[in-house]
Order: structure tokens, then sequence, then C-alpha cells
């Protein structure tokens, strides 16, 4: 009888123990969580970094407005143009500098959903697979490794999935 009751006791106890471990589709999704999370710092991150141009594009053209005024007040037309053409070079620099910050939160916003996509895809494990992209957000490189060739094609079909014109590279390398 007590031994009925040991194995009983046992099989309950390691019942509970299974249930307490998390599933496969758990750990995908927190891996793909803390993913989502680096992706969203690095979106913050360039966001600020776009900000803080656009506040000195905005300095810069502030300042050559000032000085516009100043030169058309003190010395006439002449000195007007040139302060304009400074004026217009200061905004050439902040609309390329913006654009810059755009394309880096492009990049990092493809990045987090390659990545995404690839945790989340049945029969890949995607935990040693490194995702760039590339500065213009149109070039992904998968890096890694994998254990299977059929991963390796899953996780370039998975990519190409996430958005049709991006151009693959995968390096991946089956071990």
């Amino acid at each position: 009888m007590r031994t009925t009751i040991t194995l009983a006791a046992g099989f309950v106890l390691a019942s509970v123990l299974v249930g307490c471990g998390k599933s496969e589709a758990e750990r995908k999704a927190d891996e793909a969580r803390k993913h989502a999370d680096a992706a969203a710092k690095q979106i913050e991150a360039a966001t600020r970094k776009m900000g803080a141009q656009v506040q000195g594009a905005a300095a810069e053209m502030s300042k050559s407005a000032n000085q516009m005024a100043d030169a058309a007040k003190k010395e006439g037309g002449q000195a007007a143009v040139s302060a304009m053409q400074a004026g217009a070079e200061a905004a050439a620099a902040a609309a390329t500098a913006t654009q810059a910050a755009a394309a880096a939160m492009s990049s990092a916003a493809t990045t987090a959903a390659v990545k995404t996509a690839l945790i989340t895809t049945a029969g890949l494990d995607a935990s040693g697979i490194n995702v760039d992209t590339s500065p213009d957000g149109k070039t992904v490189i998968l890096k890694g490794t994998v254990k299977t060739a059929a991963e390796k094609a899953s996780a370039e079909k998975t990519t190409h999935a996430v958005i049709p014109t991006l151009t693959v590279k995968n390096e991946l390398v089956v071990k």
C-alpha cells in the first residue's frame, strides 16, 4: 500500500514538474518578445538621434535666417543673396540628416520584423541566426548557424515572406 502511494505521489510530482516547464511555443514567444524589445530600443535610439539632428539643423537655419536679415539691413542685396545660399545649404543638410535617421529607423524595424518571423516559424530553431539589415533597408544578411539545410532554406524563405522586395544574403552555416 505504501509503495502504491509513493508511486502515485511520484507520478503526480512528475506531472506537475512537466506542466511547469515552458512549451516550445512559449519559449519562442519569449524570444520574440526579447527581440521586439531590443528593436524598440534601437528605434528609440534612432529617433533620439534624428531629433538631435533636426534640432541642430533648425538652429543652423535660424542662425542663417538671422544672418540674412542682418546682411540685408547692413549691406544690401548681394549680402542677402549670399546669406540665403547659406540658409539653403543648411536646409539641405537638415534634410540629409533626417533621411539618414529615417533610414536607420527603417533598418531597425526590418531587422526586428525578420527576427520575429524567424523565431515564430515552426520547425526552425532561430536561436543561432543573426539578422543584419543594410543602412538603406533593402538587403538583409542572415548569419550564424542552423542544424539542417532545410532550416537554412526555411530561414531564407521566411525572410523573403516578411518583405518580398528584400534582397536576402543567406550566409547561414549548417552545423
